[in-house]
């Protein structure tokens, strides 16, 4: 079971991967298709004989009076007329009664085949599978990663470990914490100051629980543990980096004792 656990995440990432290139291959196939048949129908009326061609003009002609321009003018009874501009009493052009026709159709179809059979689902339906198919996809994840003992958390050092937690950083985290982690909305994460507590298992612990009263949602239902740990030791590999237009110190200063390692010490001085 256990190389099946680890083998389902690779096919659950290539599966939309493959989706994804067919969909966006489809416009590319459909602009050939209508490509290919305008420059056949150009041959075709341009190796038609001209008389052809002419009954074929007098059939668009025919075909433009009925469904674009309708029947012709005609002036109120009351000959309204001011400068030259005339009052007319056209009939609503046949193009438009038809496309109102087909909304109404459309809605028709709509309704039967959305609310009726339930064919097609919803929104609120497509919102409830795929978040189903999330949470399969995040448990397979979580067993082939297995388990993290936080009371053993350990900062990652490596740079393939540290390059991974960079990037989900800079793809959810600068906006409120800059693109150098100097702070914004959120405060600095390379000095020494804190407000929840610096080391690795604080730092896991505020990316995992969040702060909700600060506007910092739980990520724990975005990443996994071990992406957690990915980013919280990214973010310890910021220190002293010295951004620039770094916001002022907030919270305490955190002194990570060599036996405690995750112990906030809090000193004088205001993250």
């Amino acid at each position: 079971m256990r190389p099946l656990a680890r083998a389902l995440p690779l096919l659950l990432a290539l599966q939309p991967a493959t989706a994804f290139a067919a969909e966006s291959e489809t416009p590319l196939y459909l602009t050939g298709v209508l490509l290919f048949v305008l420059v056949a129908v150009t041959v075709f009326i341009l190796v038609l004989p001209h008389e052809e061609r002419k009954r074929m003009a007098a059939g668009f002609q025919r075909l433009q009076t009925i469904f674009l321009t309708g029947t012709e003018e005609r002036v109120t009874e009351f000959d309204h007329e001011f400068d030259g501009i005339r009052e007319l009493d056209n009939r609503i052009p046949p193009w438009f009664t038809l496309l109102f026709l087909g909304t109404i159709l459309f809605a028709a179809v709509y309704l039967v085949d959305y609310h009726v059979l339930g064919t097609s689902k919803l929104m609120a339906g497509e919102y409830d599978e795929e978040m189903a198919a999330a949470a399969i996809q995040r448990r397979i994840l979580l067993a082939s990663e297995g388990t993290i003992d936080e009371a053993q958390l350990a900062q990652l050092t490596d740079a393939a470990s540290i390059g991974r937690g960079g990037e989900q950083f800079k793809k959810y985290c600068v906006s409120c914490h800059g693109p150098e982690a100097g702070g914004g909305i959120g405060p600095n994460l390379t000095d020494d100051y804190w407000i929840h507590g610096g080391g690795i298992r604080n730092v896991y612990s505020t990316v995992k629980m969040g702060v909700p009263a600060k506007g910092m949602i739980s990520w724990q239902l975005v990443f996994t543990p071990k992406q957690i740990q990915e980013i919280s030791s990214f973010v310890l590999s910021l220190h002293n980096t010295s951004p620039a237009a770094a916001k002022k110190p907030e919270g305490s200063l955190y002194v990570e004792q060599p036996d405690t390692a995750g112990t906030a010490v809090a000193a004088k001085g205001g993250k």
